[in-house]
């Protein structure tokens, strides 16, 4: 009996990815129209079958709008199942109840049915997105979490080594962020974090990685970004951050270590350790600066 169970809880798993992997990367509009192809079908089968309901079936299109469209579009799905019911009961010549109030209730009934369960379906999506994002980011700033990071940018390092680009990783730490906890309290200092990550947000661009690994300390992926154009970047990151921390009075500077690889491949830890040893050597000279540097023709191992 475990077993069977174990097999069923399996192939409704490999059902679940297989329509995840075929629906989730399809446009709103390419869902829409397979639902309503399939409530056509099913208008078609429920006139050919006549007094057999098939409701249940209804719910693919429904349960599939609702999960991968959102809510009211669930909603509709549910309206527009419900006029295809009508419309097939119209056209059978089988169905002898087809004006009757029982025959109404019944409808109405369904339309309850897959209404709640539309509604079900959208609000499972909803929570375990949110439990995604929770697990991926961090709570406090909205920042990815170290472990996603390193998701993200181990595909980023792959691509930058299949087509030959350079890429950036810049460590960041604050400097004098306990005196900020000791002296303003810590809400002051979630403030300051939460600015933070906003101020380096609006400074870099949407392909960039930002991530926080630890209580002062941000990691940003910089991908396909020569040396150059990295230095460009970080000291706009840097300039803003100043101005953030003069504007509101934060007694904080900024200790930044970047580093970029071209024509090389070297592991995302390896990588991240490097701009982390160069950010040090920033902070053991005195700290508030930027410093830099470039590999080329490295190996990974």
């Amino acid at each position: 009996m475990e077993a069977r169970l174990r097999l069923e809880n399996s192939m409704i798993t490999d059902i679940h990815r297989k329509l995840t992997d075929i629906f989730s990367s399809r446009s709103p509009a390419t869902v829409s129209s397979f639902n309503v192809a399939v409530l056509l079908l099913l208008g078609w089968a429920d006139v050919v079958t006549g007094n057999y309901s098939l409701i249940i079936f209804y719910l693919i299109p429904v349960s599939l709008s609702a999960w991968f469209i959102g809510r009211r579009t669930g909603i509709l799905f549910c309206f527009l199942a419900i006029v295809v019911r009508f419309a097939a009961d119209e056209f059978s010549s089988s169905f002898s109840f087809s004006h009757s109030m029982l025959h109404y209730w019944n409808v109405s009934i369904e339309f309850v049915f897959l209404l709640i369960m539309s509604l079900l379906f959208s609000a499972l999506k909803k929570n375990l997105d949110s439990e995604k994002t929770l697990a991926s980011h961090d709570s406090l700033t909205g920042a990815l979490n170290r472990r996603s990071f390193f998701d993200l940018a181990e595909y980023e390092l792959n691509r930058s080594y299949r087509y030959d680009l350079p890429f950036t990783v810049a460590y960041i730490d604050l400097d004098n962020f306990k005196d900020v906890n000791d002296n303003l309290g810590h809400r002051t200092g979630d403030e300051l974090l939460v600015a933070i990550v906003s101020s380096i947000r609006a400074s870099t661009r949407s392909t960039d990685i930002l991530a926080r690994f630890g209580g002062d300390e941000f990691v940003i992926l910089l991908p396909a970004t020569s040396g150059e154009a990295a230095i460009v970047l970080l000291e706009k990151v840097r300039d803003n951050l100043n101005e953030l921390v003069f504007r509101n009075n934060w007694p904080v500077t900024f200790s930044i270590g970047a580093a970029t690889y071209s024509n090389s491949f070297q592991s995302i830890d390896e990588a991240v350790q490097k701009a982390d040893e160069i950010m040090y050597s920033v902070k053991r000279s005195g700290k508030n600066r930027f410093l830099h540097r470039e590999f080329r023709g490295m190996t990974n191992g």
